[in-house]
């Protein structure tokens, strides 16, 4: 082979090695980001959305101390935590575990459900009316503290909405530059 024949053949060369290269570079990329997405993005994408209707709702102070005994609301931070687990991106890993303590944080200060015994008041205690007065005023001060409760609640749970819009962003971002997806 003469010198001609090898600068003929050089640009074809180069261009099926860089093609070879960035066939293998973009198979590692897409790999690296399909495991820091983990499996099921969409199942996540849902968890995720309801997560923050849940805090939407904690957020308006609106829930009632029963709304704390479904079982789906109860076992939510665990899944959130399996699902996390299962992540590679530690950035998303990080705002999905702290949705999830966020959560247990406001599940500690839900208020018991109250037992209300509006009319089977003892007859004797009505009508001295000392024990009725006391017996208002702890009530009084429980729905005080109840109030306290939920006010603790929302804030917490609009720190929480935060971190879940970061693992919002974050999945948005991840599947971009996995599968161009928007």
């Amino acid at each position: 082979m003469t010198l001609a024949d090898w600068l003929k053949f050089t640009p074809g060369w180069l261009a099926f090695l860089w093609a070879v290269g960035n066939g293998v570079w973009k198979g590692w990329w897409v790999r690296r980001h399909h495991l820091a997405l983990g499996p099921e993005a969409e199942e996540l994408r849902t968890q995720l959305t309801e997560f923050r209707a849940l805090l939407e709702e904690v957020a308006s102070g609106g829930v009632r101390s029963d709304w704390f005994m479904h079982k789906d609301r109860r076992e939510a931070a665990r899944a959130l935590r399996d699902s996390a687990e299962r992540r590679g991106d530690a950035a998303l890993k990080l705002a999905m575990t702290r949705v999830a303590d966020t959560w247990d944080r406001i599940f500690a200060l839900a208020p018991p459900p109250r037992v209300m015994f509006r009319y089977a008041y003892d007859v004797r205690e009505t009508r001295s009316g000392a024990s009725t007065v006391a017996r208002r005023r702890e009530e009084a001060l429980r729905d005080a503290g109840d109030i306290e409760r939920v006010q603790k609640m929302a804030a917490l749970a609009h720190e929480a909405l935060l971190d879940v819009q970061t693992a919002l962003s974050r999945l948005v971002e991840l599947e971009r530059r996995t599968v161009g997806r928007g």
